[in-house]
């Protein structure tokens, strides 16, 4: 069975049936989850983002049936430590635009989770746990406030894609620099200061507003980089390795005042568009 009441300006949880499925409220303006919810054993989808949710039970890990759930947009302050009890959650797990300063360990336990969404709160800090995330595809952690990430992120083999924008990050672990299928990396404003070279499935690679001074050699390497931002950084010299690059479609060097354009750039593919 299953709940829909979208866009409803709801101030309150409908009434519904026993044997829920699936339930979404998103986008009205409920405040508290009744307790009677945690009580859908067989619930498998739950949306309540975009209310003014600021409590989640602790009895939310008796809901073992989950694969999804979305509390983004709400006003989160704590999510309890029996969210690792939902092992079944295996798509989606959305937390972003809440007000979380931490996350517990326990999310650890979410080994089959794919997508996982902490942007828009308060983190200064990541649990170790989230290393064992191994089935992660997509992980956001934007507009937070991490000065550096848990050496464990590098054992998250199956990272598509890692998003950490608006944060405070000067540098990446070693791990990470040398992901073997990382596709998508968006550290724009951030305190970065050497680009990472080691990622060879790396596709698009975005490091607007950083401290980068200098491209490496070894830039060379990243043959399947298709989009490459480097606005608003240091940069004073190119080097010439870039047009090893041959499947890059853009280049974005813009804002950095005292880089020169280099004359072998002229060589490169007609097709990469080049913003200077």
């Amino acid at each position: 069975m299953k709940l829909i009441e979208q866009n409803q300006q709801l101030n309150e949880f409908p009434k519904w049936a026993k044997g829920l499925i699936e339930l979404s409220v998103f986008n009205n303006n409920i405040t508290e989850i009744p307790d009677e919810l945690w009580e859908e054993k067989e619930l498998q989808i739950l949306n309540v983002s975009m209310n003014k949710i600021a409590v989640v039970s602790s009895s939310i890990g008796g809901l073992k049936k989950l694969r999804m759930i979305d509390l983004g947009h709400n006003q989160i302050k704590v999510i309890p430590d029996e969210i690792g009890s939902l092992t079944s959650l295996d798509s989606y797990l959305y937390l972003h635009n809440n007000r979380l300063d931490r996350i517990p360990d326990s999310i650890g336990q979410l080994n089959q989770l794919r997508y996982l969404n902490l942007s828009m709160n308060n983190l200064r800090e990541i649990p170790d746990s989230i290393g064992l995330l191994t089935n992660l595809r997509e992980l956001k952690i934007e507009d937070n406030q991490l000065d550096a990430l848990p050496d464990s992120i590098q054992q998250l083999s199956n990272l598509h894609e890692l998003h950490l924008q608006n944060n405070r990050l000067h540098q990446l672990p070693a791990g990470i620099k040398n992901h073997p299928k990382l596709r998508v990396l968006n550290l724009e404003n951030n305190r970065i200061q050497e680009m990472p070279t080691g990622l060879t499935a790396i596709r698009e690679l975005k490091l607007r507003n950083n401290r980068i001074d200098h491209l490496p050699r070894d830039i060379s390497h990243l043959q399947q980089l298709r989009r490459i931002d480097l606005r608003g950084n240091n940069l004073r010299t190119l080097p010439i390795e870039m047009l090893a690059l041959k499947k890059l479609e853009r280049l974005d060097l813009r804002w950095n005042e005292h880089l020169k354009k280099p004359k072998w750039m002229e060589d490169f593919a007609s097709d990469c568009l080049v913003y200077f």
